[in-house]
């Protein structure tokens, strides 16, 4: 005799919410989106609307299931950020799964721990509050360590841009030999105009195995990273489309070499 399963679709519902508003947030803090709030507000309630609705539709436990998870999911997970490649977007979607594993085993364990003080909603808000410190400081954690100020000197005048420092970054000029980070051609362009000259740079990434990166060398790259600051003259500095730093709270990519710059002098 098969078992009877007796489902409430108000606590389904506010379940749900809750665990999708956590997982869509702590992806928008892990990977800085910098996604709107009313976005993750009306993604979370879109998922939980056509999880009720599924829900519904579908009688089957196995079938729900599969359509929650492998396509209202991922599409809320589209909708809420809009990534333009398959890598970025796989990666909001684990992260944001990681998160559902993680707020699970925390009510699970609460809800035993708590040997009948806790209620099930009790235990579910006191994980999600837990949780959602927890990535709020390690978004703090990893914004002090991976953002800083650069300047950028060329042709007697300067600006200053949001950089980020990644290790992933292993670009070299050939002709030069020094490395080279990289830049939002549209901000370049907005204070230096143009370039009239530029040489050609291989690179490869994921996606694109063989390309060309247009570079130009400044005259002074300054920034603080780590309590100390760096210069380097005669920075190379590759010329990217806006497209990379879209939505990104940087506009520059350092070169991970040049935090280690051997004319750094301390602040």
């Amino acid at each position: 005799m098969g078992a009877i399963y007796e489902v409430y679709i108000d606590v389904l519902a506010v379940n749900n919410f809750l665990v999708d508003l956590a997982a869509l947030l702590a992806v928008n803090l892990y990977r800085r989106r910098n996604v709107r709030a009313l976005r993750i507000l009306a993604g979370a309630l879109a998922g939980t609307l056509l999880n009720c609705l599924v829900f519904f539709a579908l009688g089957h436990p196995a079938a729900y299931l599969l359509t929650v998870h492998f396509l209202v999911n991922p599409g809320i997970v589209y909708f809420c950020f809009r990534e333009k490649s398959k890598q970025d977007f796989f990666s909001d979607l684990c992260i944001g799964y990681f998160m559902f594993i993680l707020i699970g085993g925390t009510v699970e364990w609460l809800y035993a721990k708590g040997s009948g003080l806790l209620t099930y909603e009790s235990a579910l808000l006191a994980a999600l509050f837990v949780l959602c410190a927890a990535c709020l400081w390690f978004g703090r954690r990893m914004r002090r360590f991976r953002y800083f100020n650069a300047k950028i000197r060329q042709n007697g005048t300067g600006i200053t841009l949001r950089a980020l420092a990644d290790s992933g970054n292993l670009l070299t000029d050939p002709y030069t030999g020094k490395h080279a980070s990289m830049i939002d051609r549209r901000a370049y362009e907005a204070a230096f105009q143009a370039p009239q000259a530029v040489r050609l740079i291989p690179y490869e990434s994921l996606g694109c195995r063989h390309g060309l990166l247009e570079a130009v060398t400044i005259e002074e790259l300054s920034f603080v990273y780590d309590d100390q600051k760096k210069t380097v003259k005669g920075a190379v500095l590759c010329l990217v489309d806006h497209a990379l730093f879209e939505k990104k709270p940087y506009q520059m990519i350092i070169n991970p070499q040049e935090t280690d710059a051997e004319g750094a002098a301390k602040r």
